[in-house]
């Protein structure tokens, strides 16, 4: 039980460590794109997934996004910087 515990903590720990917040603007909703600041190439739906309180509004496009990149390659979208 206790090398479970230890293991579930690494790689809990890897995750945040390997994790990066970027800045980006949104391109549109449906579908889903948003262009990062440091990236020419806008990212597409499949690479994107949105926190669920985002709750992102039409109003919303073209304004700046907060985001977070995962070690698994995708983003999470976790909504629009005020």
């Amino acid at each position: 039980m206790y090398s479970v515990i230890a293991r579930l903590r690494r790689e809990a720990q890897s995750g945040l460590e390997d994790t990066q917040g970027e800045f980006g603007e949104l391109l549109s909703l449906s579908p889903l794109a948003v262009k990062l600041d440091e990236d020419p190439a806008p990212l597409e739906a499949y690479e994107l997934a949105v926190l669920r309180s985002a709750q992102l509004r039409l109003e919303d496009v073209g304004r700046k996004v907060a985001l977070v990149r995962c070690s698994n390659d995708q983003y999470l979208l976790l909504g629009v910087v005020e």
